[in-house]
């Protein structure tokens, strides 16, 4: 059966039945952005706390400290 069949077995009151139930969806996309800005926090967070490299006196030091604010970014911490 395809649809136009259907379509031209419908009665005036089933058409506008139709068009009310359509219309009343709004045809409105809402995309789910949560994940994105969560990542985004958690992004804003680290680089927030994060120090720069000409900060610190070793390289060694900045790769720690980096490493254990993104650690404690990553678990919630702020």
């Amino acid at each position: 059966m395809s649809i136009e069949t259907i379509v031209e077995g419908l009665t005036a009151e089933q058409i506008k039945k139709v068009m009310s139930l359509i219309s009343d969806k709004g045809n409105v996309r809402h995309i789910d952005t949560s994940r994105k800005e969560a990542r985004l926090a958690r992004n804003n967070l680290y680089f927030s706390s994060c120090p720069k490299p000409h900060q610190v006196d070793s390289f060694e030091t900045y790769n720690q400290h980096a490493d254990s604010i993104r650690e404690q970014v990553l678990s919630g911490v702020e």
